[in-house]
């Protein structure tokens, strides 16, 4: 055994402090708390514009079709895949927590809102399960994208001028799905040290260096350039390549070769083009995503986790974190003492899913000899 076994008899401190141990998970566990606790399920900035016969008809109706909107964007979200032309036979209103007016702004007949909708997590899983709609609702821990853009003149990075760039800039800012990502960035010194065709060549040290700067665990090299093909045939070809946060490729996530008539009209793509590729790549990233993290509610896992303590802060921090991590069923205290505890979780999925969701939450566990040790509390 890595550790040697807790001691029960608990000091009278400590009993106390077991006590409101129970008290917090009842309350976590046990009752709908009226807040967005479940930031998967907490749709945001629902616009809504509409007239009607009066003011109070114009609010109801906004509030109505800001609630379809909201349960559309969850769908899109949260499910694995698009459901299209789909109606189904539901009260949204039974699906929701609460529906919050941010701004607003009204005539006698016209009503203009933005709406934040929090759903009520376990209703909106039972609609999943009863529709037989596979879901996700773990995000991934942030990921810097750097774009590269293959120039007539040379690559382009870092040059928020660049049509590549740009199209990256504006379709992350709309992006609404489970991944968090960032554009990466870079100051002069940077730039300076930074070989672009080292970065395409996937050399360790040249990726270390800007996941470094970013503080960031991966980074997406998302590239696009013309290329002449063996054929004498011209093409525009896009990749994306993954790396983690040693600097070591990862995955290919997408890879793309567009034909075109001459190199002149590759140089002169439209940025349609371009953006059709980028939309392309967060599809297929999320989609990847949510298959590796899907809610399996006939499949349980539970581990025994161990915890240890510096402070009494550090237990009931790890206390209140557990309530926000999804897929937990049950949570069980096995034993306490001053320097470490050790609890069993119950979650749906399985243990590389729950760690994903661990790590999320800025947890780090390393498993010894059989036993899973929680090394760092956020």
């Amino acid at each position: 055994m890595l550790f040697l076994k807790i001691n029960h008899s608990f000091k009278t401190f400590l009993i106390f402090f077991t006590l409101i141990t129970f008290s917090v998970i009842r309350f976590s566990f046990s009752t709908e708390i009226k807040d967005c606790i479940n930031d998967a399920f907490y749709i945001t900035n629902i616009k809504s514009d509409v007239t009607s016969d009066n003011i109070s008809k114009a609010k109801s109706l906004a509030e109505n079709e800001a609630r379809s909107k909201a349960f559309l964007r969850l769908l899109k979200r949260l499910s694995l895949t698009k459901k299209k032309n789909i109606k189904f036979n539901l009260d949204i209103k039974n699906l929701i927590n609460f529906i919050k007016i941010n701004e607003e702004a009204n005539s006698l007949k016209r009503f203009v809102g933005s709406f934040d909708v929090c759903f009520n997590r376990k209703a909106v899983v039972n609609f999943f399960q009863s529709n037989n709609l596979l879901h996700a609702e773990v995000y991934s821990f942030p990921i810097s994208i750097l774009p590269i853009y293959g120039s007539p003149r040379g690559y382009v990075f870092y040059d928020e001028r660049d049509i590549w760039h740009k199209l990256w800039f504006n379709n992350l800012s709309k992006y609404d799905g489970l991944l968090k990502f960032n554009l990466s960035k870079a100051n002069i010194s940077l730039k300076r040290n930074l070989n672009p065709k080292k970065i395409i060549q996937s050399e360790k040290n040249e990726i270390l260096k800007i996941i470094k700067f970013n503080n960031r665990q991966r980074l997406l090299v998302v590239l696009t350039e013309p290329v002449l093909l063996k054929e004498g045939k011209f093409a525009l070809k896009t990749s994306a390549k993954l790396y983690n946060v040693n600097g070591t490729f990862d995955s290919t996530l997408y890879s793309n070769t567009k034909m075109f008539k001459s190199y002149e009209s590759i140089t002169k793509a439209s940025s349609k083009t371009l953006d059709l590729e980028i939309k392309q790549i967060l599809r297929i990233f999320s989609q990847s995503w949510k298959k590796n993290n899907l809610y399996k509610a006939n499949t349980l896992t539970h581990i025994d986790l161990y915890i240890p303590l510096t402070n009494k802060k550090d237990w009931s921090d790890f206390i209140f974190l557990v309530k926000k991590i999804p897929y937990v069923n049950q949570f069980k205290i096995i034993a306490l003492r001053e320097d470490i505890g050790k609890v069993r979780i119950n979650f749906q999925g399985s243990a590389n899913t729950f760690f994903t969701i661990l790590n999320e939450k800025g947890l780090k566990v390393e498993k010894i000899n059989d036993e899973f040790i929680l090394l760092k509390l956020k």
